[in-house]
């Protein structure tokens, strides 16, 4: 069943109002946008109820072990709230000392719906009962659809008034999540998501039959590269060259930076222009491996006409929208199987001359406006083929998948894209250095950063040069480039400016070379010493808070109504 934002709104305040009358005053709230119904709701209810306290903080470690101390010298009950994730998991300690501790805690978590769990939706990882060992009692909640559901659920939380450990109470919430936001989702799309999996019935080896035969009677060929590990791209890309049709290579694929002659690298953003979408109609997509950062090429897949195929090598689903032919067999079999037949695409021209349109004027704005997308793109630029570059998660994978243009140019490139946290990406980093790359160069925010500072205790255990590059626009701001930029809570419940003015006194501490970058003029003249220097060394590049993002935003405004 699909709902509007505002019944998620009403749920989430009605648990809220149920929890408050049972006793609960104090509120601690981590940032999310899956939990964004219950920062909406909390905030309205703390508006009109002067004893409601919410406590803030972007690190959910750090928020459970407070909310377990406030609950243990209050007396009383304190609820946490989490959006979905790894995000979750991060309370686990927190919640084994409140175990353990006698300590009352509410965890009221946000969730994916059931659809989005074991097909490569971003985030989403299963959650329900992770804490059950611990807590007295675990629920998961689904948005009622009547008032005796409601009622039940309201019930279930007026239990806290008795809870003398842990409860874990999980909700699910499904798009929109955000109030007067009328833009459907790919869920509205699709219809409701019980969708069968059009795999399951069809033999592998039917499935690469078929393939063949479409392959050879495609007229425009989509090959869609997910994430792949660097030894499955160097298999894969003999097989691409002798391909024809067009190329989008996610930024996870390793074919992002330099790729193919007929590579669209910015298709995200070319997918904001009707002109191009207009000429842009392929008839059968290949795509080889899974998890696109790109919420709009996901949203593109899942709507598009075209016979759509997935080859993995791993059994896993990786098909958010269900709608793929999924074929599980190594990158080598499907090389030596499956041929790459011509395809016939007569408007091909067309469609890589309007690219380049896009991207021209996406080269301009890059060179000229100072924000975390041109940031992204001058570091990138600066790379070698020698060097292996982390991506962390939030906005600075989101800049490069969407907005680096083509390079020549071929790092090894990694993230954490499985549950797509933004906790432990800098010990991650630290680990690639025992590799074979010249050195790390590691991309991530200021928020990211601080979630694990504690990780730079590392660096002397690396084998390679560690060069960190932190967007600090002082908090989350990938939160303004959502509808939860509207809202009236948005800096204190969304964005959490952690008040980090900058980082120097951190590199001193762990003894880094810093460097430090507020323009264009600045970031040219010490790029080329951090990234040569043999030492570790972080540049922190500012960003005055939502600044960048609001130049993002009219960038991406002016290519929606650019003529093509």
């Amino acid at each position: 069943m699909h709902t509007s934002s505002i019944n998620n709104v009403m749920w989430a305040r009605a648990l809220l109002d149920t929890l408050r009358a049972s006793g609960v005053t104090d509120f601690c709230v981590a940032p999310g946008s899956r939990s964004a119904p219950l920062a909406i709701a909390l905030n309205e209810l703390a508006q009109c109820d002067a004893q409601i306290a919410i406590h803030t903080h972007f690190d959910e470690r750090g928020l459970g072990f407070f909310a377990m101390s406030l609950s243990r010298s209050r007396g009383e009950p304190v609820a946490v709230i989490t959006t979905s994730g790894t995000a979750v998991a991060n309370l686990y300690p927190a919640v084994i000392e409140a175990w353990e501790s006698c300590v009352p805690l509410v965890l009221l978590t946000a969730d994916r719906p059931d659809y989005l769990i074991h097909c490569g939706a971003n985030q989403a990882i299963e959650q329900q009962h992770l804490f059950q060992k611990h807590t007295m009692y675990s629920h998961n909640f689904t948005l009622p659809t009547s008032q005796e559901m409601l009622r039940h659920q309201q019930h279930t939380v007026a239990g806290v008034k008795s809870a003398f450990r842990p409860i874990h109470l999980n909700c699910q919430f499904d798009e929109p999540l955000y109030p007067e936001n009328g833009h459907p989702g790919v869920t509205d799309a699709l219809g409701n998501t019980a969708r069968a999996d059009i795999s399951s019935v069809t033999s592998q080896d039917d499935l690469v039959q078929q393939l063949k035969q479409h392959l050879k009677s495609s007229q425009r060929t989509l090959f869609v590269l997910g994430g792949l590990l660097p030894r499955q791209a160097a298999m894969l890309a003999p097989w691409l060259g002798r391909a024809d049709g067009l190329v989008f290579a996610d930024i996870n694929s390793q074919f992002r930076f330099g790729g193919f002659d007929n590579q669209l690298h910015l298709l995200d953003v070319s997918l904001l222009n009707p002109q191009f979408i207009a000429a842009f109609n392929p008839d059968c997509i290949v795509q080889f491996g899974g998890r696109l950062v790109s919420k709009r090429v996901n949203q593109f897949l899942a709507c598009a006409s075209a016979r759509y195929w997935l080859v993995n090598e791993r059994d896993i689903n990786l098909d958010p929208s269900r709608r793929a032919h999924r074929l599980t067999l190594s990158l080598a079999d499907f090389c030596k199987q499956v041929s790459p037949a011509l395809s016939r695409w007569e408007a091909k021209s067309v469609v890589l001359q309007n690219h380049e349109s896009i991207a021209e004027d996406v080269r301009t704005n890059l060179s000229v406006q100072w924000h975390e997308a041109s940031i992204a793109s001058t570091v990138a630029s600066e790379l070698t083929t020698q060097d292996a570059l982390f991506v962390g998660n939030s906005l600075a994978i989101r800049m490069l998948d969407s907005w680096l243009p083509q390079l020549d140019i071929q790092p090894a490139v990694f993230s954490n894209r499985g549950a797509s946290g933004i906790d432990g990406l800098l010990a991650s980093a630290v680990a690639l250095s025992h590799g074979t790359c010249r050195q790390v160069v590691v991309l991530l925010g200021d928020t990211s950063l601080l979630h694990d500072l504690n990780s730079l205790g590392l660096l002397s255990k690396a084998r390679k040069p560690i060069k960190i590059v932190v967007l600090n626009n002082d908090g989350g701001r990938i939160f303004g480039m959502l509808p939860a930029g509207e809202q009236t809570a948005y800096e204190s419940l969304f964005a959490m400016p952690p008040g980090q003015s900058d980082f120097l006194n951190v590199a001193r501490q762990f003894s880094l070379a810093y460097f430090c970058a507020t323009e264009h003029g600045s970031l040219r003249a010490v790029l080329g010493t951090v990234l040569s220097s043999p030492e570790h060394a972080l540049l922190e590049c500012k960003i005055d808070g939502d600044a960048g993002v609001e130049r993002i935003k009219l960038l991406m405004t002016r290519l929606q109504c650019l003529k093509i």
